[in-house]
């Protein structure tokens, strides 16, 4: 008879952003594995998502606590922090290796994380608190299974991720793209060759999800699909090239806006409540109403939009898996386009392997210049686009699809 396995999961999905957790979900129903257990900086999101998604499945959820006196935040300021620091900094060690001992696995979910944006002072804790359990793990000589992660850029802080990576016994190292992630893991004293492709947790979405009824239908005919998350002060400031750009693709294409924020407040709604009041043609999903965008919402309204303009990683995972052009705003992280220049190319490549295309055609460097070149630009974008939607790219959906199961094939299930 077969063991049951029971696996642990730790990252950032207890935000309210939607790729995160939209992928520890999509992990959870493609594993099949029912008894589960969340290591958590935000339980209370988690269990909507857990009430709202994961019911057919045994949930345990875990906050991962610090002592009072631990100011991980002007700690990580003055020296380079150690898992020995963290490991002393926690308050509740004993709940989560209690926890700890009954999984077989425990699963770093897939995100872009590893990486100097958040080892900043307004992320070092929950990036510190992603990483304890990670610890605790090790400890216990627990397998460590990194999904689909993204490593690097890093700057003055690579040793404290290094000295987290290079201390761990059993471990397997997932990486999402091949473009300049292993670069940037050797860096840091991960050897290239123990890196294994898997990609982003995201892109091959389990049926289940796809077929869920929406939440909150749009009556909507022809549309584009717009995120940002820009400042509102720099939207206010650049108002009038948003109303052209609306009135244009309405003019020339028939084409309305439907906004769709991948987070609340200033990471999306108040983006597109202010939009509301200035712009003709236009729609808004209201993710106020739920309190997340819900996942497959998100998945139909991509997939039925004749185009996207968005700066969220992503937004551009789901349009290349449901097939939907979309123009993607590489945003500066740390002062230069090396973050999402990896992460958005990285996954261009896998879904475009062996497709010729021009990169400037999916990504832009300027929000602004991005809506000037999709209103002059938008049927060659959409027909090139549509033409690399082909046989060679279902043959990669395929291929990437197979390379999934197989890497939970041998380093969970």
């Amino acid at each position: 008879m077969l063991k049951k396995r029971k696996v642990g999961f730790t990252g950032p999905f207890a935000d309210v952003n939607f790729g995160d957790y939209a992928m520890v979900v999509n992990n959870i129903y493609d594993l099949t594995i029912k008894d589960i257990v969340l290591f958590s900086y935000d339980s209370p999101f988690l269990n909507i998502i857990k009430e709202d998604y994961l019911s057919d499945f045994n949930i345990n959820i875990v906050d991962v606590k610090f002592k009072d006196e631990f100011n991980i935040v002007e700690e990580s300021k003055t020296r380079i922090l150690t898992p020995i620091d963290i490991l002393h900094s926690l308050l509740n060690y004993d709940e989560i290796a209690s926890v700890m001992s009954e999984l077989d696995v425990l699963i770093v979910n897939g995100g872009g994380y590893f990486n100097s944006l958040w080892s900043m002072p307004h992320r070092i804790e929950r990036l510190s608190k992603i990483i304890a359990p990670i610890l605790v793990a090790n400890n216990l000589n627990k397998k460590v299974v990194f999904t689909g992660n993204s490593y690097g850029p890093f700057t003055d802080d690579a040793e404290f991720f290094g000295c987290t990576l290079n201390a761990l016994k059993y471990s397997v190292i997932g990486s999402r793209d091949n473009l300049l992630s292993p670069m940037w893991a050797k860096q840091i004293g991960i050897n290239e060759n123990s890196i294994e492709f898997i990609p982003d947790d995201f892109f091959i979405v389990n049926k289940k999800l796809t077929n869920r009824d929406v939440r909150n239908p749009m009556r909507i005919e022809k549309y584009i699909v717009m995120e940002t998350y820009l400042p509102l002060d720099y939207i206010k400031k650049n108002v009038c090239l948003f109303k052209k750009f609306s009135q244009n693709i309405y003019q020339n294409y028939g084409l309305s806006i439907l906004f769709l924020p991948f987070n609340l407040k200033r990471g999306g709604m108040d983006q597109a409540l202010y939009f509301e009041s200035k712009l003709n043609n236009y729609t808004y999903y209201d993710i106020d109403l739920i309190g997340y965008l819900p996942i497959e919402d998100a998945i139909k309204l991509i997939k039925n939009a004749e185009l996207v303009i968005s700066s969220r990683y992503h937004a551009l995972v789901v349009a290349l898996s449901v097939g939907t052009p979309i123009v993607s705003v590489l945003k500066d992280v740390l002062g230069d386009k090396r973050y999402y220049y990896n992460k958005n190319l990285g996954m261009l490549n896998q879904a475009l392997r062996d497709i010729d295309f021009d990169e400037r055609d999916y990504l832009r460097l300027d929000y602004l210049e991005a809506l000037e070149f999709t209103s002059e630009h938008f049927k060659h974008i959409t027909c090139v686009q549509k033409n690399n939607y082909n046989y060679v790219y279902k043959k990669n959906m395929e291929n990437l699809k197979h390379e999934r199961e197989s890497f939970f094939d041998r380093n969970i299930k």
